[in-house]
């Protein structure tokens, strides 16, 4: 019996040496010579498989246990922590309820886990903050301070992640997890060079820590994945799209198959798609990118916020294809598949149907456009582009009164608020602009230079209303206009002018530039928006051809008037000679049946001597010849 527990106890030791240096590998080779039925060489190999990421192969060990009594039941926690990291969390909240009687610190933390899973983040939280209030908690520890902030960042609570922060600053130096999570509050609030800074900081802790822990510069590069894309959405919104695209393209080339990865290829795809031509190959690679995002392998590692967003840029790319009908599907799906999602926010809701009203627009279904229009939040409604968009659609279907209105209404509710911000004085001076060209549009001159005067009261330097006002004055009191002309600022030219270069640029008025000249307002700032992303290139100007000159001509000579003529119809010209010198009767040249200048001066005097008559056909027969059909005979 001695002998056989020896080589047991041997096996024991070598499996506790490899676990506590991490060698999970070795340590499994060992179970094998271990006894299946041994409850805690079983409950080893679990733990073992777990460390090394073997949730699925731990779970069927669990169900296949030798003896489920004594081997898996005490093991319900692993197990739930096991479909927790197979993303099968509600199975896993079915064990955590079976768990709940004894109330253990990690039972409660892994709910936590499970629910900020589940994006119930209201009950995470609650969760978090009764372990708080428990007794020998470690609520100082790293780990969980960085959870909770991370609750209160996405559940909105933006107040109390700060005071979490402000509370624990000491701890970004230390967790870059924690600096992290500090920099996308930062990011909530708009503070782009706060979060850039605090995001450079938790990857050089990353890197720190990670260069410690003895791992791999791949290792490190994939753990600090979200680090580096985060700091490439920083340079996005900064502006600094090739400095984004460097960001992104570096973990893209990582193929990890992460959020972060995927979140990478996603935004990297937004920035080509808006700084590229409007090539359709681009468009349909962008397309093709984005389909590999959401996939059933990567759906669960996405956010419902982020799978919106990339269905999104979905939906945007088919409608640059104008693949119409599969966008009108997708949009529909869209909608009723997160209808009832916390994450759909209203703000994406509203861009789905906006690119619905968009598609009714290009069938010219103008009233079914108006009414989801309508259906927008007032305050989506008073922004100038909807605006802009609802009078042309009335003007579509021929309602004028409603595209009147419509612009009236929204400018008297701006006009009655005593106190307006910023944005609401911008948005009634771009009102009153959109109404000051919808008037001008439609000849209606005074009500245009209403609105014009209204600017200038505002901005009396307004550069593009006091120029309208002036045109549009000029139609029914010159004298107003002309008054208002001398505030119009001085052109300034430029003391060298260079004439040739102006000569070749031409300044061609041909029918195709007077039809672009009288397009409408919307496609010139169509034009404009197009050219701000990208400027077309410059096509060069051919020089003109030189005019060709005679050999000798003579620019002081005055050239001959008859030169275009042929020389026998010029003046000059003296006819052919007879043998005497005297000038032969010629036939004129010209069309067939001209007769000579002599036969045709007595053929114009007999026809006004005596008037024509027709003679009959007998007649015309009696005064032939008798001998005209005889032959002639010759000499013999």
């Amino acid at each position: 019996m001695s002998n056989k527990e020896q080589p047991v106890d041997q096996l024991f030791k070598e499996l506790d040496e490899n676990i506590q240096q991490s060698q999970y590998k070795k340590a499994l080779r060992v179970f094998l010579l271990i006894n299946k039925a041994d409850v805690e060489a079983f409950q080893c190999k679990v733990i073992c498989l777990m460390f090394n990421s073997s949730f699925q192969e731990a779970l069927d060990c669990l169900k296949n246990a030798a003896s489920p009594s004594t081997q898996s039941e005490p093991m319900l926690f692993e197990k739930a922590y096991c479909l927790y990291s197979l993303a099968k969390y509600n199975e896993a909240l079915e064990l955590i309820d079976k768990l709940k009687q004894q109330k253990t610190l990690r039972v409660q933390e892994l709910e936590a886990q499970i629910y900020y899973k589940l994006e119930k983040y209201q009950k995470t939280i609650a969760i978090y903050e009764a372990l708080l209030k428990e007794p020998g908690y470690q609520s100082d520890s790293g780990e969980f301070l960085t959870n909770l902030c991370a609750a209160y960042i996405d559940a909105g609570k933006i107040q109390e992640c700060q005071d979490l922060i402000n509370k624990n600053k000491s701890l970004m130096s230390k967790t870059y997890e924690f600096a992290f999570n500090a920099a996308c509050l930062a990011l909530y609030k708009k503070d782009i060079k706060t979060a850039e800074t605090q995001l450079k900081l938790a990857k050089k802790v990353c890197v720190e820590t990670l260069k410690k822990d003895g791992f791999s510069e791949e290792e490190i590069q994939e753990e600090a994945s979200s680090v580096i894309v985060q700091i490439g959405y920083c340079q996005q919104l900064s502006g600094n799209m090739e400095e984004a695209l460097e960001s992104y393209q570096s973990i893209i080339d990582l193929s990890i198959g992460d959020s972060a990865s995927l979140i990478a290829l996603n935004n990297s795809v937004a920035i080509r798609s808006a700084t590229s031509g409007t090539e359709k190959e681009d468009y349909q690679t962008s397309l093709d990118q984005i389909k590999s995002i959401i996939t059933e392998q990567t759906e669960n590692k996405l956010t419902t916020a982020q799978k919106c967003t990339v269905n999104f840029n979905h939906i945007s790319l088919m409608l640059h294809l104008k693949k119409v009908g599969q966008c009108e599907e997708m949009v529909r799906s869209l909608k009723a598949k997160y209808k009832d999602s916390t994450q759909f926010t209203a703000e994406l809701n509203e861009d789905l149907d906006l690119i619905v009203a968009t598609l009714l627009t290009k069938d010219k279904k103008w009233r079914e456009a108006e009414e989801i229009l309508k259906s927008l939040e007032s305050s989506v409604q008073s922004k100038p582009g909807i605006v802009a968009t609802m009078v042309a659609l009335y003007e579509k279907s021929g309602d004028m009164e409603k595209a009147v209105s419509c612009l009236d209404t929204l400018i008297t509710s701006l006009e009655n608020k005593k106190s307006k911000t910023e944005k609401e004085e911008d948005s009634y001076i771009s009102l009153l602009k959109l109404n000051g060209n919808f008037n001008m549009k439609h000849l209606k001159y005074k009500e245009a230079a209403s609105c014009y005067e209204k600017i200038l009261k505002i901005n009396a330097n307004d550069l593009f209303a006091l120029p309208s006002f002036i045109v549009a004055t000029a139609h029914f009191d010159p004298t107003i206009a002309q008054k208002y002309e001398g505030k119009l600022p001085p052109l300034k030219f430029n003391d060298k002018i260079d004439v040739d270069a102006i000569d070749k640029l031409g300044l061609s008025f041909d029918k195709n530039e007077k039809a672009a000249a009288t397009t409408s307002t919307t496609n010139v700032t169509a034009a404009k928006k197009s050219n701000e992303k990208a400027k077309a290139p410059v096509v060069p100007v051919q020089p003109k051809k030189p005019k060709r000159l005679p050999k000798n001509y003579n620019p002081d000579v005055k050239p001959d008037p008859e030169r275009w003529l042929p020389k026998w119809q010029r003046s000059s010209n003296r006819g052919k000679r007879g043998p005497k010198g005297k000038k032969q009767d010629t036939l004129s040249r010209g069309p067939q049946g001209v007769v000579s200048q002599q036969q045709a001066s007595q053929l114009a005097a007999s026809s006004t001597s005596a008037p024509k008559f027709e003679q009959p056909a007998q007649q015309a027969a009696a005064n032939k010849p008798r001998n005209i059909n005889k032959k002639k005979k010759g000499k013999k």
